[in-house]
């Protein structure tokens, strides 16, 4: 993706104001994929110390909004489901999103959840509908 779509794509989603408040940005986006990341601070940690599920289910689906609304603008997400699968004691998250397969107005995004040392925490699978009339 050129700077300038980049560019673009990032303020589009300056718009998005909950993801700005989780402190989360776009890292990387190419022709079919994109990555979010966020630093983490206390506020981002649940009452065992682990980066709190709300925050890892936010960093997934702004993934798939980033690549989905990069492929065919304006997507939302649907439905959407999570696997969480450790806790994450980290200081660095990063989501990657990719797009397993279109159909019409729908597309499906599996979305990859890791810590700073490249654990897998979490994984989603996101259905998307794409308005085309937009």
């Amino acid at each position: 993706m050129s700077d300038e779509k980049l560019l673009e794509l990032k303020k589009f989603f300056e718009a998005d104001k909950f993801v700005g408040l989780a402190g989360i940005d776009i890292l990387e986006t190419g022709d079919d994929y994109a990555v979010v990341g966020a630093e983490i601070g206390g506020e981002h940690l649940n009452a065992g110390g682990a980066v709190q599920g709300g925050m890892l289910y936010t960093a997934a689906d702004f993934a798939f909004a980033v690549l989905t609304n990069m492929l065919h603008p304006v997507t939302v997400t649907q439905t959407a489901t999570i696997t969480y699968i450790r806790a994450a004691y980290t200081s660095r998250i990063t989501a990657t999103a990719k797009e397993i397969v279109r159909s019409g107005h729908n597309c499906v995004v599996e979305v990859t959840v890791r810590d700073d040392a490249g654990n897998i925490v979490c994984t989603g699978s996101f259905n998307g509908f794409i308005n085309s009339k937009k």
